[in-house]
């Protein structure tokens, strides 16, 4: 039982420690040129596709794009002319890993924000054991809540720490369908797990 708790454990660390490295691979720059463009550079070293979006303050989507020639690095002048005066998300997502910056046009200038990266959780079950791990860049306050048939019957709140290794005796649960939910500041990440 140890060596195999031993081989779980290392497991969990290399799958982490890879989304680590893929993490460090994309990086998104906007560099205005003027009022009404810009150049949108990623970089992204895994050898992935990825898609971008843009979103105005609302959520609305008002560019969709994939980009397919995985390992390329990405430069494109984009004109922001079309766009309404007002405040923007660019959002690139590559594998698991995603990055944001906020960018503001106004008639004048294009201000752009802080990058913003976020990765997926690692989340594992077994031998009644469910482990959680994730690496919070930006250092938001965590929660993780559990459920069973949507209700919840657990919470934990975490705190703003970088790196969050959870494990979770379940194996005096009730068979049964449940929900692991980790909360990293506005987003959420579910993990389903039936005991039986």
């Amino acid at each position: 039982m140890k060596t195999m708790l031993k081989v779980t454990f290392l497991f969990a660390f290399v799958t982490f420690a890879n989304a680590l490295f893929a993490s460090g691979n994309l990086k998104v720059n906007i560099l205005p040129l003027n009022a009404e463009k810009a150049v949108v550079a990623i970089s992204t070293l895994s050898n992935s596709n990825f898609n971008i979006t843009i979103a105005d303050d609302k959520g609305q989507i008002v560019y969709y794009q994939e980009n397919s020639n995985p390992g390329e690095n990405y430069r494109k002048v984009y004109n922001f002319s079309d766009l309404e005066d007002g405040t923007y998300k660019l959002t690139v997502v590559s594998d698991d890993v995603t990055s944001e910056r906020q960018f503001k046009k106004s008639h004048r200038i294009i201000n752009v924000g802080e990058e913003k990266t976020t990765l997926e959780p690692y989340f594992g079950y077994e031998d009644g054991i469910l482990r959680c791990s994730y690496l919070n860049f930006n250092k938001e306050n965590m929660t993780i809540r559990f459920f069973k048939n949507n209700e919840l019957i657990y919470t934990k709140n975490i705190g703003h720490y970088f790196n969050m290794q959870e494990a979770m005796n379940l194996s005096k649960l009730d068979k049964g369908k449940y929900e692991a939910v980790l909360t990293a500041g506005g987003n959420d990440y579910s993990y389903p797990i039936e005991i039986q």
